[in-house]
C-alpha cells in the first residue's frame, strides 16, 4: 500500500515561493492501477517523482508498506527504490554505453545478483531476444521502451511508475507497448501508477485522478 499524507511541494524563484502541490493525500492499494491526468505543468510528474522517492516534498509523508521513505538516508532510499520501485520514463532513460541486455541486467547487478536465465526469459517474453546485444542507439523507439519495461520486470519491483511511457511513440507502437505493460501488471499483480494526457489510456486503469490547481480530484472511471 502507498499512503500519501498532506504532500506540499514549493519551488522558489528568488524570494517568491511557487506552490506546485497543495496538501495532497491519497491511498493507493496493492495491485491497484491508477492514472493521473492533467494539463502540462500541473505537477503530475513532480508528484510521481515524490511518490517514487526521486524527489522530496516540502512537507508531508510518503509511506510505502509502512516505511516513511522521506526518513530514509540517501543510501537506504536507493536500496529501497531498487527493491520496491520501477520507473518507466517517456525518454526511455537507457544507459547508452550498455547493450540492451546489460541495461536490463543493471538492477540485478546493483544488488550483486546475476540471473541470466531470468533476463533471457524476459527478452523472450517481450520479443526482443534477437536485439538484446544491440546498443540503445541502434534500437527503434518501441524497442527502447520495451527494453526499459524489461529492466523494470527484471528488478522484481512491486510498484511500477510510468511517466507518459508512450508519449514518444507512434499510436500503433504505443498501443503495443501499453498492452505489454498492462499484461505484465495483471499477471504479476503489480501496483501501477501512470501519468498520461491520453484519456483512452487512463480509462484502462482502476481509478483516475485529475491534477488541477495543485490538487488531485478523483474522477473514477470514464
Amino acid at each position: 500500500m502507498i499512503k500519501i499524507e498532506n504532500i506540499v511541494k514549493t519551488f522558489h524563484d528568488g524570494d517568491k515561493g511557487i506552490e506546485i502541490l497543495k496538501d495532497i493525500s491519497l491511498i493507493i492499494n496493492s495491485g491497484e492501477k491508477v492514472a493521473i491526468v492533467g494539463a502540462s505543468g500541473s505537477g503530475k510528474s513532480t508528484l510521481l517523482s515524490i511518490i517514487s522517492g526521486l524527489d522530496k516534498p516540502s512537507s508531508g509523508k510518503v509511506i510505502i508498506d509502512d516505511t516513511d521513505i522521506n526518513t530514509l538516508s540517501e543510501k537506504d532510499l536507493a536500496i529501497f527504490r531498487n527493491k520496491k520501485v520501477g520507473i518507466i520514463f517517456q525518454s526511455f532513460e537507457l544507459v547508452q554505453f550498455f547493450t540492451a541486455y546489460e541495461n536490463v541486467m543493471l538492477p540485478l547487478a546493483i544488488r550483486n545478483e546475476k540471473d541470466k536465465v531470468l533476463v533471457d526469459n524476459i527478452f523472450e517474453s517481450i520479443g526482443l531476444s534477437h536485439r538484446k546485444d544491440n546498443m540503445p542507439s541502434t534500437l527503434s523507439g518501441g524497442e527502447q521502451q520495451r527494453t526499459a519495461i524489461a529492466r523494470v520486470i527484471a528488478s522484481g519491483s512491486e510498484i511500477i511508475f510510468a511517466d507518459e511511457p508512450t508519449g514518444n511513440l507512434d499510436a500503433t507502437t504505443g498501443k503495443k507497448i501499453l498492452d505489454t505493460l498492462l499484461d505484465i501488471v495483471k499477471k504479476e499483480n503489480k501496483t501501477f501508477i501512470i501519468i498520461t494526457h491520453d484519456m483512452n489510456i487512463a480509462s484502462q486503469m482502476d481509478v483516475i485522478y485529475n491534477m488541477v490547481g495543485g490538487k488531485l480530484i478523483k474522477m473514477g472511471k470514464v
